[in-house]
């Protein structure tokens, strides 16, 4: 199974991810970094959508219980959404990407939970969840990408010479 979906994994790294951080960087001028950084403020977004609704609910309704439980996971995942942002800002840019190897398990639940939820999604608070796992498995394989090598420098006796 893990050979199988390390396959799959890299395909989509390399076929889908990798020309999408190279486009973002040509268009908008962010690093893969920075673009998964935003694909996870935007997951902690959609987190935060997903869960208002029962929490309000709960709330509203006074069972303490379900409403205690309901915070503690929107907190736990915003924690988990703003480690991984900081684990992000921390890469640096040269080099081998570490975290292509280190997050297979990750970007295999994100998948995963992904999926699942899209055969279930339903009302705004499925909608944003499928939103969420989106966005978070964006982030994941964003920062699994390899830095763009960095721009060659034009020198000007060889950019005059007739060859």
């Amino acid at each position: 199974m893990h050979a199988s979906f390390s396959r799959l994994d890299d395909a989509l790294i390399e076929r889908l991810f990798q020309p999408l951080a190279d486009t973002v960087m040509d268009r908008f001028g962010l690093d893969r970094l920075r673009a998964a950084c935003f694909c996870l403020d935007a997951a902690s977004l959609a987190w935060i959508v997903s869960q208002a609704g029962g929490l309000g609910r709960d709330v509203g309704g006074w069972d303490a219980g379900p409403a205690c439980l309901r915070l503690l996971l929107l907190v736990l995942g915003l924690a988990a959404m703003s480690s991984l942002r900081t684990l992000f800002q921390r890469m640096v840019a040269g080099g081998a990407n570490p975290l292509r190897v280190a997050m297979v398990p990750h970007r295999g639940l994100a998948l995963a939970l992904f999926l699942g939820q899209l055969m279930t999604a339903g009302g705004l608070a499925g909608w944003a969840e499928l939103a969420m796992l989106g966005l978070a498995a964006a982030g994941l394989y964003l920062g699994a990408c390899r830095a763009r090598p960095p721009a060659h420098r034009r020198v000007a006796w060889l950019a005059d010479a007739k060859v």
